[in-house]
């Protein structure tokens, strides 16, 4: 099977799924209550607010990957660089099986500022695994205050020991494996903290759009974490449908109606998507030719 070939089938794999996963989601909901939560006119000012703590934390993912592009030598401007991950990002959503937005960035400073493929790959995974652990930290700060059937000491030592691992792999990782002096690492961790908080804040917004019970939030948001590390998973077309799924299974264990975890995905999906689109803008200003010489 041809490269060309591959690439198409994983893009029809990836609809397949997605389709599919929305399907069983939307079967499991009651759709008149999910059509009279989505449709707020008189709270679109909220939704607004969810847009632009969206990209704020999408602007300050971009000053965190500048960070280990100027570690591995990448001198490139905050603006040249916020402009690139948008165009990166609007790849990851419409052309998942083509040039993903990674490898696109990778190509982008490969041939167009010399730099080393190998070195481009280890800053996107370096990128990627800090903002997956950093996630992976405040799901577990969340623990205690989420209605679980354990006793008080169990989630005090569960706590204490996942947000010391956690915390002992990414300052290892970043030290021994990426050689991140101590004021990098420091801006990192900050940027990457700001930046689930930021997004967190935006899920939090969407769910006060639909007007889900406020005692409910943490649940609904730790959810929200755990359906953010599936959506990794290159299964589906931008995380749609993994997002929705991992809200319907996880509100079971939380007893929360579903309805309002689902359309809270699928909000912050079509915020994902809307501000996706800006990265089309920038697309002509990089250019996949090597750079020429003279």
């Amino acid at each position: 099977m041809s490269r060309r070939a591959c690439k198409n089938l994983k893009r029809v794999v990836q609809l397949a799924v997605s389709s599919c996963l929305i399907l069983v989601v939307f079967l499991n909901l009651d759709l008149g209550q999910a059509a009279s939560l989505a449709f707020r006119p008189e709270r679109a000012p909220i939704m607004g607010a969810a847009l632009i703590a969206f990209n704020a934390s999408k602007i300050l993912a971009a000053l965190r990957l500048n960070i280990y592009q100027r570690h591995a030598g990448m001198r490139l401007g905050e603006g040249e660089n916020l402009r690139l991950y948008y165009a990166g990002m609007f790849l990851n959503i419409f052309l998942p099986g083509g040039i993903g937005g990674d490898a696109y960035k990778v190509l982008i400073l490969h041939r167009g500022f010399s730099l080393p493929l190998r070195t481009g790959v280890a800053i996107t995974l370096a990128d990627r695994s800090g903002g997956m652990l950093t996630l992976l930290l405040i799901l577990c700060m969340l623990t205690p205050l989420l209605p679980l059937a354990w006793e008080a000491a169990t989630v005090v030592l569960f706590t204490v020991a996942s947000v010391a691992a956690v915390s002992a792999v990414f300052v290892l990782a970043h030290r021994w494996l990426f050689r991140l002096d101590a004021r990098r690492l420091a801006g990192v961790c900050a940027l990457g903290v700001a930046v689930q908080v930021l997004q967190l804040a935006c899920m939090a917004m969407l769910l006060s759009y639909l007007g889900a019970p406020a005692g409910s939030a943490t649940a609904y948001l730790a959810i929200f974490l755990v359906s953010s590390l599936a959506a990794v998973l290159p299964f589906s077309v931008g995380g749609l449908g993994v997002r929705e799924a991992t809200f319907l299974m996880g509100v079971q264990m939380f007893h929360l109606d579903p309805t309002y975890g689902v359309l809270a995905s699928s909000c912050f999906f079509l915020l994902t998507l809307l501000s996706s689109m800006v990265g089309a803008l920038f697309l002509g200003r990089f250019s996949l030719r090597p750079a020429t010489t003279g």
